[in-house]
C-alpha cells in the first residue's frame, strides 16, 4: 500500500500533480485533506460548541524549532510562517530545521522572501515576494497552503495577490478584540473567515505577553454562543523585555500548558489554519 506524506510536506514530484481547491469537489481528497467546502462544514458543526484555538508563528526564527518540539510533547499543531530567503541565515532556521519542524505535523506557511511592507511596493514587486516564496518553499517539499502578511501590512493588491499565487488563506495580525484599542471588534474570527484573504488574529503588541493575558482570549471565546476562532501571532519566544514581540519561555510554556489542558477536557479545539481552511495544495499560476 502506498504510504501518504503528512499533508506539510511533499515530495518534489508530488507537487505538480496537486488540485487546486477551486477545482475540487465535495467528495476528493488531496494527500488525506478533504475538499474545502466538506471540510469547513465539519469544522463549523464543531466549532458551534467551542472555539478553536489556531496558534501561528511568524518569521522562521531559530527558536521556532524547540518551540514546535514544545508543541509536539503537549500534542498541539502550530503554523510557522517562514520567508524563505532567510532561511539557513544567523538566527533563523534552516531547511533541514523546518523539514524536522514539517516532519512533526506542524503547518508550513509562506511569509514573503524577505519580510517588506508590501503595501510600499508596486504590483509585480509585491508578486515576486509572495510568489516566489511560496514557489521555493513548494520545491523544497513544503504543502504551502496559508500565508502571513509581514507586519499584517496589506493592501487591496496584496490580497488579490497572496490568493493569486494560489494560497487557500492569508492571515492579518489585527482585527480582533483587544482591550485596550479594539474593545468594539469581534471577539473570534467566523469558521470560515469572513475573508480568507485577511483572516482575523489577536494582536498582543504592547500588552503584557503573560500566560494570564494569552488565557483572556481564549476564556473570552468560550463565553460566546458562536465562539468561531482565535488565532495567536508569536514572533520569537525568548527572555528579552525590550523586545515588543518576544513572549517569554515560561509564560508561553505556562499557556500552552493549558490550553493543551483545555483541549484533553473538550473545551476548546486547537487547530492549523490550513486544516481549518481545508482546501488542497494547489501549484504557483
Amino acid at each position: 500500500m502506498k504510504r501518504l506524506l503528512p499533508a506539510c510536506l511533499l515530495t518534489a514530484a508530488s507537487i505538480a500533480g496537486l488540485q487546486h481547491p477551486a477545482a475540487a469537489t465535495a467528495g476528493s481528497a488531496v494527500l488525506g485533506q478533504a475538499a474545502a467546502p466538506a471540510h469547513v462544514a465539519r469544522q463549523k458543526a464543531r466549532a458551534a460548541t467551542v472555539p478553536t484555538v489556531v496558534l501561528t508563528f511568524d518569521d522562521g526564527t531559530a527558536d521556532h524549532l524547540a518551540v514546535a518540539r514544545m508543541l509536539s510533547r503537549r500534542g498541539l499543531k502550530g503554523t510557522f510562517y517562514v520567508n524563505s530567503g532567510r532561511l539557513g541565515k544567523r538566527g533563523f532556521l534552516s531547511v533541514a530545521a523546518l523539514r524536522a519542524i514539517a516532519k512533526e505535523g506542524h503547518e508550513i506557511g509562506g511569509h514573503t522572501l524577505r519580510h517588506p511592507h508590501l503595501p510600499e511596493m508596486f504590483d509585480a514587486a509585491q508578486q515576486t515576494e509572495i510568489c516566489d516564496d511560496r514557489r521555493a518553499l513548494l520545491k523544497m517539499g513544503f504543502a504551502v497552503r496559508s500565508f502571513a502578511y509581514p507586519f499584517g501590512a496589506l493592501d487591496e493588491s496584496s490580497k488579490r495577490i497572496a490568493m493569486g499565487c494560489g494560497y487557500n488563506s492569508a492571515r492579518d495580525i489585527n482585527g480582533l478584540y483587544r482591550p485596550d484599542s479594539c474593545s468594539a471588534c469581534p471577539v473570534t474570527e467566523t469558521i470560515p473567515p469572513a475573508d480568507l484573504a485577511a483572516v482575523r488574529a489577536t494582536s498582543q503588541t504592547r500588552l503584557p505577553r503573560t500566560a494570564r493575558t494569552l488565557r483572556e482570549f481564549v476564556t473570552r471565546a468560550q463565553r460566546e454562543s458562536d465562539p468561531g476562532m482565535v488565532t495567536f501571532v508569536f514572533h520569537e519566544i525568548k527572555d528579552d523585555p525590550r523586545d515588543k514581540y518576544a513572549t517569554a519561555p515560561k509564560e508561553f510554556a505556562a499557556f500552552i500548558d493549558w490550553v493543551a489542558q483545555q483541549r484533553k477536557a473538550k473545551k476548546i479545539d486547537v487547530r492549523t489554519l490550513g486544516d481549518l481552511v481545508g482546501g488542497g495544495v494547489s501549484p504557483v499560476p
